[in-house]
């Protein structure tokens, strides 16, 4: 077996055993995985100061508070789980539904899964404040909570979305004599191990798909199941989280694949990415349907509570609503053109912008929940429906009040960084696993 050149040139690799060779066209050495594991590690370190920070002087340096609990953390653990869910969606889907132009992707898909679901367990972490008693959740689980049951559901899928990429990488670690957990296969031949990887892809994918569905429906059912909040209490909630984690995690799927096979293989796997589009595109038509209907619902019998949320959504948070449905509407309408699948640009701009969007959207469920106190009475006599209560916001401050009904909620520096700290992991592993390994899969050649 030839000797992996880390300085090929864009070019081939070439292996042989057995008088069998394989051919491949891999991504240069280097070539952008380096920067992206040096951008990934500043990333890490920004974020873990941060979050020292943080574990020192307590969650009141961010400006979360009793009437605004939730914000960017929750926000952008909800933005990883939907990724992480979309990804093995797809690597499960071809496997399942036999989608032969996007096998040679599946592996690809299959990473996106387990990085983003490091990355969403990274980000919960920091929200739970003393992280030193997590342990309390295994020793004292409430299983009536959700929270409980995100946590066992993300772990397994965590062990779910590891599998399916170890067992499509044993064929090319068998044959190159490298990777890990492999010790075993040196007691079968090649051919063996092909099927091995074969069959327990297959085995893999119909576990993984409906685990896709459930992580990200259970996660749904955290915001829906509280009933005091009117945006987030409606059975559509977790089917729209499973469409936009269709579409984002697709759209992943497909901006990492770009990245890999450079502009030198656009053309092979062409087909693929149009494919993927179209996935996007279609996954973001059942989402605006979603929408649109849950907008219906809630402006024809929401009352004095609808006619508050249409003010949040369309006055006081106009900007990012509009944020939220625009960039992802161009995208779905881009993806239906011809024009918008046809070059390696434009399905890059159509992946970002969605990306976009969907934080977006992940951070518009904070902003018009929390800021509709759903403690409120009726004062008789006076035409006051529905006078909010005030809430402590569990902080003193001279000449302040401690009482609010609203809070301007906006994430703090410390905030900021520590949110990086999720991308820097997704990053780190997506980029370190393509320093060490193709993941694009072999053609055997006689």
């Amino acid at each position: 077996m030839t000797k992996y050149n880390q300085e090929n040139r864009k070019g081939e690799r070439i292996l042989a055993q057995n008088n069998v060779v394989t051919t491949r066209t891999v991504p240069a050495a280097g070539k952008p995985f380096n920067g992206m594991l040096v951008l990934a590690v500043i990333l890490l370190l920004i974020g873990l100061s941060a979050w020292g920070f943080q574990f020192k002087e307590g969650l009141i340096v961010t400006n979360m508070r009793n009437s605004f609990s939730w914000g960017l953390y929750i926000a952008t653990f909800a933005f990883f789980v939907g990724i992480a869910a979309g990804g093995l969606i797809v690597s499960s889907s071809v496997y399942l539904f036999n989608l032969e132009n996007l096998k040679p992707l599946t592996r690809i898909a299959s990473l996106s899964a387990f990085a983003c679901t490091l990355g969403a367990g990274a980000m919960i972490l920091p929200d739970m404040g003393r992280i030193d008693r997590i342990y309390n959740i295994l020793l004292h689980p409430n299983v009536n909570s959700p929270l409980v049951w995100d946590m066992v559901v993300i772990s397994a899928y965590m062990v779910v979305t590891f599998l399916s990429v170890y067992v499509q990488l044993l064929p090319d670690w068998k044959r190159e004599g490298h990777g890990f957990f492999k010790g075993w296969t040196k007691n079968y031949s090649q051919e063996e191990i092909e099927r091995f990887s074969q069959k327990w892809s297959k085995r893999v994918a119909i576990i993984g798909l409906p685990f896709a569905v459930l992580i990200h429906t259970v996660t749904a059912l955290i915001f829906a199941t509280q009933a005091s909040r009117g945006w987030w209490n409606t059975a559509i909630l977790p089917p729209d989280f499973i469409a936009v984690a269709v579409a984002s995690g697709t759209a992943l799927v497909l901006l990492i694949s770009l990245i890999y096979v450079g502009k030198e293989g656009f053309t092979e796997y062409q087909d693929a990415f149009k494919t993927l589009a179209l996935i996007v595109a279609g996954a973001l038509l059942v989402h605006f349907f979603f929408v649109a209907v849950d907008l219906l619902i809630h402006g024809w019998w929401g009352g004095t509570e609808g006619h508050e949320l249409f003010a949040l959504l369309f006055g006081q948070y106009g900007m990012i609503y509009g944020i939220e449905l625009l960039l992802p509407a161009f995208t779905m309408l881009f993806f239906f053109t011809q024009k918008g699948k046809s070059t390696r640009q434009t399905l890059i701009l159509g992946c970002v912008l969605l990306f976009i969007g969907v934080f977006a959207h992940r951070m518009m469920l904070m902003f018009p929940s929390f800021n509709a106190i759903p403690l409120s009475f009726t004062i008789h006599g006076t035409g006051i429906e529905a006078w909010a209560y005030p809430v402590a916001i569990g902080e003193y401050q001279e000449g302040i009040s401690s009482f609010t009904s609203s809070w301007p909620y906006f994430p703090t520096g410390i905030e900021m960084a520590l949110g990086l700290f999720p991308f820097g992991v997704v990053l780190f592993v997506v980029s370190l696993a393509f320093r060490l390994y193709s993941f694009l899969p072999s053609s055997p050649k006689k």
